[in-house]
């Protein structure tokens, strides 16, 4: 039976989203491309009509999930411009730490990105520079010194690594790792 327009579209989104939750909670080389068609419901014929490889699939999971996570985040209630508030509560969250599904794909893949193919880094590169500008914008308005905008998103990644790390045996360290660097990030704001 052949697979309509619409609903090949939406076999391809349901891919996307199973590994972009998978590829968070297990890491690229922990999910199987099997994994990802069980939880999306469809085949393997399914997957490859769509990517070209289990890269391909991560390279444009990475980019579906980071796009719809920050938009999603960025765009709030009302249609106000973003605060640095914006970033920090889901980036620095209890929530998101004890989901490993959940949160941004820059914070998850980060280690991860490094050992796969150049497509996922091109991929991982678009999603940092795209966070980091959006800090820019609250951090230094006026757009001249992207580095405390670094700094913040490599800050906002090694909290949530760690605090993921070591939950488990310190809770209140891993509380605390998230609230001292929520603070160090609020200082780099101007006044």
């Amino acid at each position: 039976m052949k697979v309509t327009k619409e609903q090949s579209e939406l076999n391809r989104q349901a891919l996307l989203d199973a590994a972009g939750r998978l590829f968070k909670q297990h890491g690229i080389d922990g999910v199987g491309v099997a994994d990802i068609c069980k939880a999306a419901g469809l085949t393997h014929g399914a997957l490859y009509k769509h990517f070209a490889d289990k890269q391909d699939l991560a390279a444009q999971a990475f980019a579906h999930s980071f796009r719809r996570g920050f938009d999603k985040t960025t765009r709030p209630k009302g249609g106000a411009a973003p605060t640095l508030a914006t970033y920090l509560d889901p980036y620095l969250s209890r929530r998101v730490r004890d989901d490993h599904g959940a949160g941004c794909p820059v914070v998850t893949a980060a280690c991860d990105t490094g050992r796969q193919s150049e497509a996922v880094s091109r991929s991982y590169t678009a999603g940092f520079l795209e966070l980091r500008d959006g800090l820019q914008a609250v951090l230094d308005p006026d757009g001249t010194d992207p580095a405390r905008a670094t700094l913040a998103v490599a800050a906002l990644i090694g909290a949530m690594s760690i605090s993921r790390g070591v939950v488990k045996t310190d809770p209140k360290l891993a509380d605390d790792v998230l609230r001292l660097v929520r603070r160090g990030i609020e200082q780099l704001a101007p006044d």
